[in-house]
């Protein structure tokens, strides 16, 4: 829907008014619609107060949805200018102090709704787009979009253009873009992990808190990472995911521990140094030496060190996410090269790949149930009864974190203390991840597969551990499960590149993944208050 507005004295309250119907006809809520007026009307009353009608006599106003997000773009001609530090308010005062602070005002407004707002200078004309809503599922739909479009040119490519066009076009375009995209990563991937790893657990052993209520909390959130990580194991192991398909890189690197006993593999976990593990990526001694600082850091007591790490952490996360600009462009190349390099018979692996992990999740789930009730004898469908808030607010955020308010809620209404969950759900959304190592482990495995990797014994107990420290360490930030998954792919042998194909999938994980992980939360909170007896069972079978 869109609207040019003329009349200058009253433009300004029609184009609000046009607006608010608009958002109303999409069935919004007040508050979305108030806010989304508030935002448009402090946008138009900077862009008028610029505005240049000499060439053009009208602006506008167009209100839509893309990717489930709900869209405001208005145009108003005029010369370009800084529209966050130069605001002005449309009206003079006398007191030049006061009209200062006006305007110091009004940018700020702008700058506190800079999440929503995109400002463009083209073609004498002053553009800003509104997000009026932002849709949960937006960042799925685009990267089905993103899919789609990649498949269908590496098949016009593949099948309409002769071999040494589309094997040209994959060698100078889509091969470099995905190098750049995956050597960023691999450039975050050893210091994020390292210090993830060390402000973690260097945090956990500092919590007196933790030392009285937690333990009981961590042994259950440990046995559902070393279940999850079966799960994932077994399933790969049992399906076969990723054997129908034999994906070529020159990057593939033999899998480290292959030749290695059991015994020399336990050796092999502590280096002799702390430099020549970085030097290698040797991701595994990486981790031990992070746990060993971590512990220590923890016992020793040392407050400022914890967050020195954490502050390093955040530094590095910043920059993978300014890589993480470009993944649907590397998403997009990835999946035109694989199609162009090996035809349809690797979307089906991938495909393969996506079910095994939604069965998983399924099994996983089922686990979780029957652990409940051998534990604490209560019954698990009066759990997943009162736990469907917190399950429905994971499934359409797909955010653990997101989903904490929910989750202490249920757990209040099964009669949980509020001793333990209000450390038990943040903890475990933090920390715990329950469907965390099997998403590693089932994206690790295939991709093991898929390159025709072989892995021994004392390689995939290597692989399991790997997977529960990266599990409890992987900070709840965008991209940061990426990069865990980079140093899984290191340890394995396989290359990077088959990141671009794990990106692919992520949002579509994510849906399946968010709930499990919310529902290893509040399982973990009933058992560990039942053994403590610290959960009113009247309460919980009401």
């Amino acid at each position: 829907m869109q609207k040019k507005f003329y009349d200058k004295d009253s433009a300004l309250p029609q184009a609000l008014e046009f607006i608010r119907e608009s958002l109303a006809s999409m069935k919004l809520n007040g508050k979305d619609i108030n806010r989304a007026a508030l935002m448009c009307e402090e946008t138009l009353l900077t862009l008028l107060k610029r505005a240049d009608f000499s060439h053009v006599p009208y602006f506008s106003a167009e209100v839509y949805k893309l990717f489930g997000d709900v869209i405001i773009d208005l145009r108003v001609p005029g010369e370009e200018f800084d529209f966050y530090g130069n605001a002005e308010v449309p009206y003079r005062s006398d007191d030049e102090e006061l009209q200062e602070m006006q305007a110091a005002v009004q940018g700020m407004i702008l700058r506190s709704f800079s999440r929503y707002l995109r400002f463009k200078h083209h073609r004498r004309f002053n553009a800003v787009r509104v997000k009026a809503v932002l849709s949960n599922y937006s960042g799925l739909y685009k990267i089905l979009a993103v899919l789609s479009f990649a498949v269908l040119s590496g098949v016009v490519l593949r099948g309409f253009f002769p071999e040494s066009v589309y094997m040209a076009v994959n060698d100078n375009i889509f091969a470099p873009i995905r190098t750049v995209f995956i050597n960023g990563l691999k450039m975050c991937a050893v210091p994020v992990v390292m210090f993830s790893i060390i402000t973690c657990l260097s945090r956990i052993g500092s919590a007196s808190g933790l030392r009285e209520s937690g333990g009981r909390l961590m042994r259950y959130m440990l046995l559902f990472q070393i279940a999850s990580t079966a799960i994932g194991f077994g399933l790969v192991y049992l399906l076969g995911t990723g054997s129908g398909v034999r994906l070529t890189s020159s990057a593939v690197e033999t899998i480290q521990g292959e030749t290695m006993s059991l015994t020399e593999m336990l050796i092999n976990l502590v280096p002799a140094n702390m430099v020549r593990p970085m030097l290698e990526d040797d991701m595994l001694q990486i981790m031990v030496i992070s746990v060993i600082l971590g512990i220590s850091i923890g016992l020793a007591g040392v407050k400022i060190l914890p967050d020195v790490f954490g502050e390093l952490t955040a530094v590095f996360m910043r920059a993978t996410r300014i890589f993480m600009l470009i993944a649907p462009v590397a998403i997009f190349c990835s999946i035109a090269s694989m199609v162009i390099t090996t035809g349809h018979e690797t979307l089906l692996s991938v495909l393969g790949l996506l079910l095994t992990l939604i069965l998983g999740y399924f099994l996983l789930n089922v686990f979780l149930c029957i652990a409940v009730k051998l534990r604490t004898g209560l019954s698990p469908f009066t759990m997943l009864r009162k736990s469907l808030p917190v399950i429905i607010t994971g499934f359409s955020t797909c955010s653990s974190i997101a989903a904490i308010p929910d989750g202490m809620k249920c757990c209040d209404d099964m009669g949980v203390s509020p001793k333990i969950y209000s450390l038990s759900i943040p903890l475990a959304s933090s920390i715990c991840k329950a469907a965390f190592p099997l998403m590693f482990a089932v994206n690790t495995l295939s991709a093991v597969n898929m390159y025709g990797l072989k892995m021994s014994l004392s390689g995939a107990l290597s692989l399991a551990f790997s997977i529960i420290v990266l599990s409890i360490s992987t900070p709840g930030l965008p991209g940061s499960g990426i990069i865990s998954q980079s140093a899984l792919l290191t340890q394995a042998g396989c290359p990077l590149e088959f990141l671009g194909i794990l990106l692919s999938l992520e949002a579509i994980d994510d849906i399946f993944n968010t709930p499990t992980t919310c529902m290893g939360n509040v399982a973990c909170t009933v058992i560990a208050a039942d053994g403590g007896k610290l959960i009113d069972r009247q309460k919980y079978n009401s």
